[in-house]
């Protein structure tokens, strides 16, 4: 969480600054591939994101930005399981029992 929050997470935009791949933009859509971007806009994981909005919509959470998601603790779990169904952060991911 705090590399999302920080934004030092494996993300396109971060990596590049390490010279560890050749482009800061998402491979979907072509804008850089920030947090927000991971969130809120990209197409490649509309799904999830639905999902997420109606998980927080159903826990009366309405607002969603990454301040509301990575700022309050009761969050955390829709968070995690967001980042787990994208498939985006496989470090990330339990391992099956």
């Amino acid at each position: 969480l705090t590399q999302l929050h920080t934004g030092h997470i494996g993300l396109n935009a971060y990596l590049t600054c390490f010279g560890i791949v050749n482009t800061s933009h998402c491979p979907t859509c072509n804008e850089p591939e920030t947090v927000n971007h991971f969130f809120f806009t990209c197409r490649r994981f509309g799904q999830q994101c639905d999902a997420l909005r109606h998980a927080l919509h159903a826990a009366n959470h309405q607002q969603l930005s990454k301040r509301s998601l990575l700022g309050k603790s009761k969050n955390r779990t829709l968070l995690l399981d967001y980042v787990v169904a994208t498939g985006r952060f496989p470090q990330y991911t339990p391992s099956p029992s």
